[in-house]
C-alpha cells in the first residue's frame, strides 16, 4: 500500500508538471492579443471565482465555516502577496525583459531555492540521494535544453535586468511552494490554500488592473477572440487551479524538496509542446535527458527510503572492513 501511494504521488507530480508546462505555449498563443498584466492576473482571478464556490461546498460537507478570521487568514498574507501577486508580476515583467533561453536556464534555480528554504523553514534534510537526484536532474535538463543554452546570454547588459527580475520571481515561487508545506502541516485543505492565497493575490492585483493596464470586462469578452478566451480559461483551470490542488495533496506525504524536483521536467515538457505545436525537432539528447530526469524524480519520490538504507549499508560495510 505504501509503495502504491508513492507511485501515485510520482504519477501526480508528472501530471502537475505537464499541466504547468502548458503555460508557455498558451501564453505564446495569446500574448499578442492581451496585455502582460491581463495575462498574469485575470486567469488567477477567474480561478479564484471558479474554486471559491467549490470551497463553500467542501466546507458545507465538513460542517465548517470559512476561515476568514485573522487567526487563520494571517497565514495566507505572505504566500498570497509573495507567491501569487509578486511572483506573477515579476515573472511577467522578467519575461518581457529577457529571452526564452535565459528564462529556461534560470528556472533551474527553483528546486535549489526550495532545498535551501526547506532546510531553514521546514528543517528538511538534504541527504545524499536528494543531492545525487538534483545533480542528475540538472544534467538531464542541460541535455534537453542544449540549444537554448548555446543561445543564452545571461550576463549580457541588455538582458541583465530582466534576468535578475526573473530570478527574483523564481525565488518567490520557491518561497510559495515551501510555505505551502507549512500550511499543509497546519491541516488547511488543498482548496483552502488555493482559494485563500489566490484571494490575497487577486486583491493586490486590482490596482494594476485599474491604473497600470486598465481591464474592461465587456470589451475583453467581446473583442479578445476565441483563442484568447480559451487561453485564459486554460490558464485559470490547468495552470493556476488543478495543478495547485494536486501539488498540495502530494505535499501531505512528500517533503517539498522531493515534490519540487519534478520542476526539472518543465523544460522537457515545454520542448515536447514545441515539437507538437510549433514544429520543432526532437534530438537524441532531448530523449536521453528526459529519461534521466524521470529517473531522478523516481529516486526521491518512490525509492528514496530504499536507496538511503542501501547507501547506509554500504557505508557500514566499508567501515567494518576498514576497522
Amino acid at each position: 500500500m505504501f509503495k502504491s501511494q508513492k507511485t501515485i504521488d510520482w504519477g501526480l507530480i508528472i501530471i502537475i508538471i505537464f499541466l504547468w508546462a502548458t503555460q508557455v505555449p498558451v501564453i505564446r498563443f495569446i500574448g499578442d492579443r492581451l496585455g502582460a498584466i491581463t495575462v498574469a492576473f485575470i486567469p488567477m482571478i477567474i480561478s479564484t471565482i471558479i474554486f471559491l464556490p467549490i470551497l463553500w461546498v467542501e466546507n458545507k460537507k465538513r460542517n465548517v465555516k470559512f476561515r476568514w478570521r485573522w487567526k487563520d487568514i494571517k497565514y495566507f498574507i505572505l504566500p498570497g502577496l509573495i507567491g501569487i501577486f509578486i511572483m506573477q508580476y515579476a515573472y511577467t515583467l522578467g519575461s518581457k525583459l529577457t529571452i526564452v533561453a535565459n528564462a529556461g536556464i534560470i528556472t533551474l534555480a527553483i528546486p535549489v531555492f526550495v532545498g535551501i528554504l526547506a532546510s531553514f523553514l521546514l528543517k528538511e534534510k538534504l541527504n545524499l540521494i536528494r543531492i545525487v537526484s538534483f545533480v542528475l536532474a540538472i544534467a538531464g535538463v542541460l541535455m534537453t535544453s542544449i540549444s537554448d543554452i548555446s543561445g543564452s546570454n545571461l550576463f549580457h547588459g541588455q538582458y541583465f535586468l530582466g534576468n535578475m527580475i526573473f530570478l527574483f520571481a523564481c525565488l518567490c515561487c520557491a518561497y510559495y511552494n515551501t510555505y505551502c508545506k507549512l500550511l499543509v502541516d497546519k491541516k488547511f485543505t488543498e482548496l483552502e490554500i488555493l482559494v485563500y492565497c489566490s484571494i490575497i493575490g487577486s486583491i493586490a492585483s486590482i490596482p494594476l488592473l485599474i491604473w497600470v493596464e486598465p481591464f474592461h470586462p465587456i470589451q475583453f469578452f467581446l473583442h479578445s477572440g476565441k483563442i484568447a478566451l480559451f487561453g485564459i480559461l486554460e490558464l485559470s483551470l490547468f495552470v493556476y487551479g488543478i495543478p495547485a490542488l494536486l501539488f498540495f495533496y502530494v505535499l501531505k506525504r512528500l517533503d517539498v524538496t522531493q515534490a519540487i524536483l519534478g520542476n526539472y521536467l518543465l523544460p522537457f515538457f515545454i520542448a515536447l509542446f514545441g515539437i507538437a505545436l510549433l514544429n520543432e525537432k526532437i534530438s537524441a539528447l532531448m530523449i536521453i535527458g528526459g529519461v534521466i530526469i524521470f529517473i531522478s524524480t523516481l529516486m526521491v519520490t518512490i525509492y528514496e527510503k530504499t536507496l538511503v538504507e542501501f547507501s547506509k549499508k554500504i557505508t557500514f560495510n566499508k567501515r567494518k572492513i576498514n576497522s
